[in-house]
């Protein structure tokens, strides 16, 4: 019903419009459309065709990053893969001993440790643990660490197991 009033009124107003009105009207009406298809439609695809052309450099750039990462890597895998020295109650006593904490009981067998300590600096027992990582790859299997009276001291029972290689 509505539509049919809105029509009439736009046919009442085209009516009273003569020829040269209704062609600039109408001429009008398809630059404004065109207009607004070409701001909907066009303009977004062109201006993001050029940002992606501006940035093809830039991504084939972190290709080859992640290339050269990927190649750096696999070079450091195949060293992981090395054969390592069994870790022996000795090599841990020593580096205990360097960083001056007092092992209450240590046992080392096969790729198995179990340390015990009753007093040491929470710190201190991080970068022994991160030191033994990096040294003869012994990961933490279990961990119970108790908070002393004193600030920053921790008693420690540490279960660590030797990661090997495969080659």
């Amino acid at each position: 019903m509505k539509l049919n009033m809105m029509r009439e009124s736009f046919s009442a107003f085209w009516q009273q419009r003569n020829a040269q009105e209704r062609r600039l009207l109408s001429g009008a009406t398809i630059f404004l459309l065109f207009a607004l298809i070409y701001w909907i439609f066009v303009n977004p695809a062109v201006t993001n065709k050029a940002k992606l052309q501006a940035a093809i450099p830039q991504l084939r750039q972190q290709v080859n990053e992640i290339a050269s990462m990927s190649g750096q890597y696999a070079q450091i895998a195949a060293a992981m893969t090395e054969n390592i020295e069994p870790v022996t109650r000795e090599v841990l006593e020593a580096s205990l001993l360097r960083r001056g904490i007092k092992a209450q009981s240590l046992t080392a067998s096969d790729d198995i440790v179990r340390l015990q300590i009753t007093s040491v600096g929470y710190s201190n027992m991080m970068e022994w643990i991160l030191e033994m990582q990096k040294a003869a790859r012994l990961t933490v299997e279990d961990a119970k660490v108790t908070a002393l009276p004193e600030k920053g001291q921790v008693g420690v029972v540490l279960t660590m197991k030797q990661q090997k290689g495969s080659s």
